[in-house]
């Protein structure tokens, strides 16, 4: 995990607002990832809630996910709450972006590349990937080393596609 690390900031920088994943604990040991285009909240310095020792704090996290989106007035987004319906009936979820730069609109995202990305997905082995919305499932048309699902962008699909994905992933 050390080197993934070392990449990975190489690739973020250190401290970074961008965002390349979130899981609780180290990314390796999550073999369901959901795949978007980028994240809507920065959650401040990425790496505050990253240790060498224990991996990624997902409840500090969100603490501060909450807190940044009841600054704005705004609850969780439609996205979170399906992300969060996920994670309440499938174990070791996590939940990453093709592009770790966040912004509020991906018309409005700023100059970004898919290098983070990429880096996690050679260096990870995800069993599944949902990629929710046509830029995520594009990006990853060519992966073959497990089951991608396809599926509309979690913050237009309704709770009925989230528990029909959640289904076929506890009936396998």
């Amino acid at each position: 995990m050390a080197s993934f690390e070392e990449k990975l900031a190489t690739i973020i920088g250190r401290p970074s607002t961008q965002r390349p994943f979130v899981c609780d604990g180290f990314p390796s040991d999550c073999s369901v990832w959901v795949v978007g285009h980028n994240a809507a909240t920065t959650g401040g310095n990425w790496w505050q809630y990253w240790s060498s020792d224990s991996g990624f704090d997902l409840a500090s996290w969100r603490n501060d996910y909450d807190a940044e989106r009841e600054e704005r007035g705004k609850g969780p987004s439609a996205t979170r709450r399906r992300i969060d319906r996920f994670r309440a009936s499938i174990p070791n979820i996590l939940e990453t972006n093709i592009y770790a730069t966040p912004s509020k609109r991906m018309a409005s995202m700023p100059d970004s590349d898919t290098k983070a990305f990429d880096l996690m997905l050679a260096t990870l082995t995800p069993r599944v990937i949902i990629a929710h919305g046509v830029p995520a499932a594009e990006h990853l048309a060519g992966w073959t080393d497990g089951k991608l699902i396809a599926c509309p962008h979690l913050s237009r699909a309704g709770y009925a596609i989230v528990d029909a994905v959640i289904a076929e992933l506890q009936a396998n």
